[in-house]
């Protein structure tokens, strides 16, 4: 059995709802599928955070309203990173939601503007036509057949299984990855619990790194409400980790705050994550990706949904208008990119430094710099910025870091990455002929700043 259509969407997620929405607006014929039942699109396990400054490009770019009602578990004003003896607040404005309520609403929005939805579908593979994408195959779950849908832009929001984006031959799709590194995953435990009694957690995300997590993981606590916690844990897999039960260590953690008596299991679920830098090239001939199937999660906190509206925004549009250029090649589709650097990829790029000297320096070396006050939190915030140490005070930051200067040098590294960093994205090629030798420049700079943070 085949289909065909102008934009074919895999994933039901933020990324690929929006992406479906934004080119059914435009004009197209739209295929979104998913391998779950209707009812059941939108339903993922995570943190359940989203920043307002995504849902307020939503509402300007398309109209879509903020969460409301049901959707809001709690509101969000500030991000605390924790370690076992400080607490650094960050200005962060956004909702816990309710993911399946919300993604619903968005789907049904998605719906009833004219996109196709297909559940139950199954995505297997990228179709392959040369060296263009012409569509997918999946196995329909209803029917136990294999299908396929045919289209002139192919857009991969499967998730972290990037199931299309893994499936292109390498050797015809030579500037887009296809592969994740072992270290790029993290897996994660989450569970949703009721408490006996409320909970200080409101208006605020806690991310705790506690020396009993494999650095650069952290245990969290997110509101759900009043007597009502998103709690959960995650870090890197990489093969020295392999022995940690994560369940376990979770279990510890969760007891140093709440009693096992003093709290209920609503539900626990298992899930993993992409967590790197964003793809430097999203795009090929007929094929676009977005969400976590592109690397979109925030390194540093593992976010994902905001970014991914974003990027189903871009992607939706970026594909109406190839298509209406002529042929969805490469070079049509390639200010995609530009878009997503402009919006939160140079932000990403930046905040995985932040995380690799997390890793480096691990929570002791994280407690030593604010106890010391080798910075403090106002410095902190501007070289997380990009900005560079104050000179003046070099000196008594060098005395102050005895015995460990290597501190000191991974964090003016770090900071001399972070103002070169936009230079080279001030400079990303305009179309994908010169790709090759721009990436030949950036990346190699990027490795060694990350190898000597690291």
């Amino acid at each position: 059995m085949e289909k065909e259509c102008d934009v074919l969407v895999v994933g039901g997620g933020p990324a690929g709802v929006i992406a479906s929405y934004v080119a059914v607006k435009e004009g197209k014929s739209v295929y979104l599928t998913d391998t779950k039942i209707y009812e059941q699109i939108g339903n993922k396990t995570c943190g359940d955070a989203l920043s307002l400054e995504h849902t307020e490009f939503l509402k300007e770019k398309t109209g879509i309203d903020h969460p409301t009602g049901k959707e809001v578990s709690d509101t969000i004003d500030t991000l605390i990173l924790a370690t076992e003896k400080i607490e650094l607040p960050i200005n962060l404005p956004g909702y816990v939601v309710d993911r399946h309520i919300y993604g619903q609403r968005l789907l049904k929005i998605a719906e009833l503007e004219g996109v196709s939805i297909l559940p139950q579908m199954k995505a297997l593979r990228s179709y392959i036509k040369g060296e263009t994408v012409i569509g997918a195959y999946f196995k329909n779950l209803e029917t136990k057949k294999e299908e396929i849908i045919k289209s002139k832009v192919t857009i991969d929001c499967s998730g972290a299984s990037f199931i299309l984006r893994k499936t292109l031959p390498k050797g015809r799709f030579r500037k887009i990855e296809t592969n994740l590194l072992q270290d790029e995953i993290v897996p994660s435990y989450r569970e949703i619990i009721r408490l006996r009694d409320d909970h200080p957690y409101h208006n605020k995300i806690y991310l705790i790194y506690d020396n009993s997590i494999p650095q650069p993981g952290y245990f969290w606590f997110f509101s759900k409400g009043k007597n009502e916690l998103n709690a959960g844990i995650g870090w890197k897999l990489s093969k020295d980790e392999k022995g940690n039960s994560m369940r376990k260590v979770y279990r510890e953690i969760l007891h140093k705050y709440y009693s096992p008596d003093s709290y209920e299991i609503l539900d626990g679920r298992g899930y993993i994550i992409p967590l790197r830098y964003p793809l430097l090239n999203h795009v090929a001939n007929g094929f676009l990706t977005a969400g976590d199937a592109a690397c979109h999660v925030d390194p540093s906190t593992a976010e994902g949904h905001g970014p991914a509206l974003v990027a189903g925004y871009f992607a939706g549009l970026q594909a109406s208008q190839a298509i209406e250029g002529g042929e969805a090649t490469t070079e049509r589709l390639w200010n995609y990119n530009k878009n997503i650097f402009m919006n939160f990829g140079l932000n990403h790029l930046k905040k995985q430094l932040l995380t690799d000297v997390i890793t480096s320096i691990k929570m002791e070396g994280v407690d030593f710099i604010f106890k010391r006050k080798i910075l403090t939190t106002e410095e902190f915030s501007n070289i997380s910025e990009g900005g560079n140490l104050n000179i003046l005070s070099i000196l008594e930051k060098i005395i102050r870091s005895s015995p460990h200067w290597g501190y000191l040098f991974k964090l003016r590294t770090f900071s001399k990455g972070m103002k070169i960093l936009p230079d080279f994205f001030n400079r990303y090629p305009s179309s994908p002929h010169s790709y090759n030798s721009w990436l030949n420049e950036f990346f190699p700079w990027y490795q060694s700043i990350r190898n000597k943070i690291l």
